[in-house]
């Protein structure tokens, strides 16, 4: 189990930069990085066989399995139907969720391990600084760019491909780091700080807003359940924030969005009528809903979105491009697999409230993921097509299970070590209260 988790934690760092090493190396480390998973998944299925899995995971699993199938079965009809125009990307959709499930049932395995969180804590704490450091660099350096024809203002990719998965990543990564101290009942210290501001920095310079809108609706929401007291002041900073700083005049261009809609202009493409990229994608989901109807009940193949696309772009909505190349099978599946991801981080909710109480630390740990998830929906509904985000979606899978894990009583050896305090009940007296919800 210990070389699983040593496994994990290398995969998670390299995974996690080797989009951009590809980018800037014409290499292909991320297929390489990818096809392991298939393997040491299989192996840490075959070393859970005798391991109760925890009800709503093993649901979970098969959700994804369902979804897969569903792939599997427009992949088929629409190849009958001679709609798949390239069977490589096809191919390499249903690829991309069997890798998925695969990490998912890894973490299954690893998330009881005592020290599970804490090295969870120092991977994510490092990749936040080192994909932080590298968006400063690119602006410091005069890398920053202008991506698309919309861009007002330069922008830094990171150790990614494009501004907007990139602020993705590291806004979710700051969010395991922050589920994992908290996890670990660690107190924000000076590197905690100093790490977190150069993620903010690097947020500011991606010019993103959808990372921008994912960490504000996250925050919003907890503060909403948690402390509601906190929320109009949190509102009324964050929104004088966004007004003085460049995102305030990318925000304010979307005042234009609602006399977009009622006009009826996105019904046809005409560049004046879309001053914002959010004007673009209005019409490309009008237009891409429309054909799909053509073929609404299994749809035009796994990875095929792009080649129907009058811009050969993905949908930029993650639930309207499941519509359009799976059907409406495909997106009811995906849609009970999505929403299965909260049913499961929710799993020991009534052992915690009897446990520690309704207003506990744990329970507020539970709080803020379910706001990190709201606020993921929101941006995949409406902003990123969040399927194809492979290390994004990995990162949001890992803070389910941070969520989920119960670390034991760790100790450093060296009394400097920032985790040398750290006393927490076990885990093990733990899942024994709640052997009722396994299978």
């Amino acid at each position: 189990m210990s070389a699983l988790l040593l496994y994990f934690l290398i995969y998670t760092f390299f995974r996690s930069i080797s989009n951009g090493v590809d980018r800037l190396s014409g290499t292909s480390f991320s297929m390489i990085l990818s096809i392991t998973v298939l393997g040491i998944g299989a192996v840490a299925i075959w070393q859970m066989r005798d391991v109760r899995i925890h009800r709503r995971i093993f649901t979970l699993l098969i959700c994804l399995s369902i979804f897969i199938a569903a792939c599997g079965l427009s992949f088929i009809v629409s190849a009958g139907a001679g709609k798949i125009i390239d069977q490589y990307s096809a191919w390499y959709e249903i690829f991309r969720y069997l890798q998925l499930i695969m990490f998912v049932a890894l973490l299954s395995s690893l998330y009881r391990h005592p020290r599970f969180c804490l090295n969870v804590h120092r991977v994510y704490m490092s990749l936040l600084f080192i994909i932080s450091a590298v968006g400063l660099g690119q602006y410091l350096t005069g890398h920053a760019e202008l991506v698309t024809q919309y861009d007002k203002f330069k922008r830094v990719v990171g150790l990614s491909s494009h501004p907007v998965p990139y602020s993705l990543e590291i806004v979710l990564t700051f969010f395991v780091c922050e589920l994992s101290r908290r996890k670990l009942r660690l107190p924000i210290q000076h590197f905690h700080i100093a790490v977190y501001v150069l993620f903010l920095v690097a947020l500011v310079l991606s010019a993103s807003r959808t990372g921008v809108a994912l960490l504000g609706v996250t925050l919003s929401v907890y503060f909403f359940v948690q402390r509601p007291a906190l929320l109009p002041v949190f509102a009324a900073a964050f929104a004088i924030l966004i007004w003085i700083s460049p995102f305030g005049e990318l925000f304010s261009e979307l005042n234009t969005v609602p006399d977009y809609i009622m006009r009826g202009e996105y019904a046809v493409w005409d560049w004046r009528t879309a001053p914002t990229s959010v004007h673009w994608r209005i019409h490309h989901w009008y237009y891409l809903s429309t054909l799909g109807l053509e073929r609404a009940w299994t749809g035009y193949g796994p990875g095929q979105v792009g080649f129907y696309s009058p811009f050969l772009l993905l949908a930029h909505s993650q639930f309207v491009e499941i519509f359009f190349e799976s059907g409406v099978v495909g997106l009811i599946t995906f849609a009970v697999f999505w929403f299965s991801l909260p049913l499961a981080a929710m799993s020991d909710r009534q052992r915690l409230v009897s446990s520690f109480g309704k207003r506990s630390a744990e329970i507020g740990i539970l709080h803020l993921w379910l706001a990190m998830f709201a606020g993921v929906t929101l941006v995949a509904t409406f902003d990123a097509s969040f399927d194809r985000e492979t290390v994004a979606f990995s990162h949001l899978i890992v803070s389910m299970f941070v969520v989920l894990a119960q670390p034991e009583a760790v100790t450093e050896r060296d009394p400097r070590s920032r985790y040398s305090h750290i006393s927490m009940t076990a885990g093990s007296r733990i899942e024994a209260s709640a052997s009722r919800e396994t299978i």
